[in-house]
């Protein structure tokens, strides 16, 4: 009974939720001694075997559960925790604190794990998920994040959210009006800018921002290429005017491409022969790797021995 009502609040069981259900202070405090059940924060509980198969995403996604079901005062999960909860992409965040927003503080505030953001919260800009928790919007979460993340951090969430069909660039347009004069909101309207939901990875987002930091000039995203013999190859990042081509290649890249039934060696066969294609055509190749999201002299160098190698070719 217990675990099934845990399992519609993100596994978290809060202690009285426990009493009810017939334990006793000394059988949690057992439990917790055996390893049993390890404490979320105080007061919340989670079952060992839940809690280690969970990354950090997933371990803030339940401190935000215990969080919410705990506090007294009326409060909405926003910033980072509403984009964990919603599913949005974060990287290179805190994921050791809570993050609330409340329309009764007249100033924000940091205390047990939680930062309390004040700000009005209008029935628009607000969401509420199964099993009662509720959090900013999509539109309204990606603003408050990236005003309060690094421009890299911010552009990976936006991303994410323009990839979704109910998210627009003019729903980030209007929340960032109306946010404007808060704290923060310059960073953001330079990540609502760069931000495309053509992007289709943590990489690939990384990778766009890698491209404007080293200088090189904006690629076309998601473009597809097409061959001599009726082919066709969509490629992650293209540079018309260069002849060349970006793949990035993330793991999670070789799993979206795989087929029913397939390895993940077919999917990379298959790639090699898509990039035979693209060379064919006279293309330049340039596989950026996650470790090359931080050596900007090496993805710098290989961009511009590839533009080069192609202009060469152009005038042979």
């Amino acid at each position: 009974m217990l675990q099934t009502l845990a399992a519609t609040q993100g596994h978290v069981i809060l202690r009285p939720q426990a009493l009810d259900a017939g334990y006793l202070d000394h059988e949690i405090a057992r439990l917790r001694e055996r390893g049993e059940w390890i404490t979320v924060r105080r007061g919340a509980y989670m079952q060992r075997c839940v809690w280690d198969t969970l990354d950090d995403v997933g371990r803030h996604r339940a401190r935000a559960h215990a969080v919410l079901r705990q506090l007294d005062e009326p409060a909405v999960a926003s910033h980072v925790t509403a984009a964990v909860l919603s599913g949005l992409d974060v990287w290179d965040v805190d994921l050791t604190t809570v993050h609330v927003t409340r329309a009764d503080l007249h100033a924000p505030r940091r205390e047990a794990g939680v930062h309390h953001h004040v700000g009005p919260l209008p029935d628009s800009e607000v969401t509420e998920y199964a099993g009662g928790i509720v959090a900013t919007s999509d539109a309204r979460t990606v603003i408050d994040v990236a005003r309060t993340v690094p421009f890299e951090s911010g552009v990976v969430t936006a991303d994410s959210a323009l990839a979704r069909p109910h998210v627009k660039p003019e729903a980030l347009l209007e929340m960032l009006d109306e946010m404007r004069t808060w704290q923060g909101a310059r960073t953001a309207g330079r990540v609502v800018a760069f931000a495309d939901g053509r992007a289709e990875s943590v990489g690939e987002s990384r990778h766009r921002v890698q491209l404007w930091r080293i200088g090189l000039p904006a690629p076309q995203l998601q473009v597809v290429v097409q061959g001599l013999d009726g082919s066709e190859d969509r490629v992650d990042f293209y540079f018309d005017d260069f002849a060349t081509v970006g793949e990035f290649d993330g793991r999670e890249k070789y799993g979206r491409l795989l087929r029913p039934g397939e390895s993940a060696g077919d999917a990379i066969w298959r790639e090699k022969r898509r990039e035979d294609r693209l060379r064919e055509r006279g293309m330049q190749v340039v596989r950026p790797v996650w470790a090359d999201l931080y050596r900007d002299d090496v993805v710098a160098q290989r961009y511009r021995r590839a533009f080069a190698l192609a202009r060469r070719r152009r005038y042979v």
